[in-house]
């Protein structure tokens, strides 16, 4: 009994070490991590696209692999020349309207604090006069240099995961000897993929939908920069949960700023919220079904520890990370039961 004991207790206090070490790689590597998975995400969105360009049939015609692979990158080379275009046009228009956003917005804060009273309108002032906004904007701005970088680092990878991509079966069976064993790793990766891109395949179709059903109320609003926004609420789309509440806070905001009333501003967020309501919870669940089966709990945790650990990339990430951990832990009898917990209903199959 003490024995066992012993051994249970060493062998937790070996998870509990291992866990600490894993987190501080993933905080102090998140420089090399981050870019690295990024490209894995990216990579699947593009065999996703391939895949799914590979499926088409017209008549008797069905696209070879090679002409797949054209029309998925000629694909993704049109969809980031689009969101280059859109940000690159609007940057003058931006920075034109920026001082008038400025001076209705004091004004909005002045009336404001002179509502509250003499005490709360002092409270006010001084904290309006920590935060400079014509400085943060410009160091906004000049960060897009590293993100501009990073952005080279995460093509290159993307490039060489596409290259190697032929001898990943290669690669397998000189791991594994034993022709089961490489079959069921091989399996089990694409098991990992298929799911990844199921999600990310399902993901960008409510995303866009959603980002073009939002783009119409902008426009029909008259909002600044509505194809930006939209834009916008299409990538944060993305972020589970918080992800639509900041896209539907953004525009409604600026909204407030831009014009004289508070009616745009209320009609921007009854509209955007049903909008982001009626595809995130009706919509999305039904195309998604029982597929992924992960836990809304699990889902929330995930982006609160990968937002904490990775910022925004983790929030991103967090929902194809919980994927992934989900099914090699349903693989392994003794990491079963961290599937379990992840999973919506308990339901899970190796």
């Amino acid at each position: 009994m003490a024995s066992a004991s012993t051994e249970n207790l060493r062998s937790a206090s070996v998870a509990i070490v291992a866990f600490g070490v894993v987190l501080t790689g993933l905080v102090y590597g998140r420089s090399f991590l981050i870019p690295l998975a990024i490209a894995v995400f990216l990579w699947n969105v593009l065999e996703a696209m391939i895949q799914g360009f590979a499926n088409l049939e017209i008549g008797e015609f069905k696209p070879p692999r090679w002409l797949a692979t054209v029309l998925g990158l000629a694909t993704t080379a049109f969809g980031f020349y689009l969101i280059l275009t859109i940000l690159l046009g609007q940057v003058d228009a931006i920075t034109a309207a920026w001082s008038r956003y400025i001076v209705r917005f004091e004004s909005i804060v002045s009336d404001l604090a002179q509502w509250l009273g003499p005490e709360w309108a002092a409270k006010v002032k001084q904290s309006l006069a920590r935060i400079d906004l014509t400085t943060r904007v410009p160091q906004f701005i000049a960060s897009t240099q590293s993100i501009v970088i990073s952005s080279l680092l995460v093509v290159a990878y993307v490039a060489f995961l596409f290259a190697e991509r032929g001898q990943m079966r290669a690669k397998i069976v000189a791991m594994f000897p034993d022709e089961a064993r490489a079959d069921e790793t091989n399996a089990l990766l694409l098991t990992i993929s298929a799911s990844v891109q199921r999600y990310i395949w399902l993901k960008t179709l409510v995303s866009a939908l959603t980002g073009i059903l939002c783009y119409a109320i902008l426009r029909l609003q008259g909002v600044d920069f509505a194809e930006t926004w939209a834009l916008l609420i299409f990538v944060l789309n993305y972020i589970p949960n918080i992800g639509s509440i900041i896209g539907v806070a953004f525009p409604a905001l600026l909204a407030m700023v831009q014009f004289e009333t508070l009616v745009p501003f209320f009609v921007l967020v009854i509209s955007l919220t049903a909008i982001q309501i009626a595809i995130g919870s009706v919509l999305e669940p039904m195309l998604m079904g029982k597929g992924l089966n992960m836990s809304p709990l699990a889902i929330v945790v995930s982006l609160a520890f990968w937002g904490t650990v990775w910022g925004i990339a983790g929030m991103f990430l967090c929902v194809p990370i919980i994927v992934v951990v989900m099914i090699v832990c349903a693989h392994v009898p003794s990491w079963r039961w961290i599937a379990v917990l992840l999973s919506k209903d308990g339901n899970v199959t190796a």
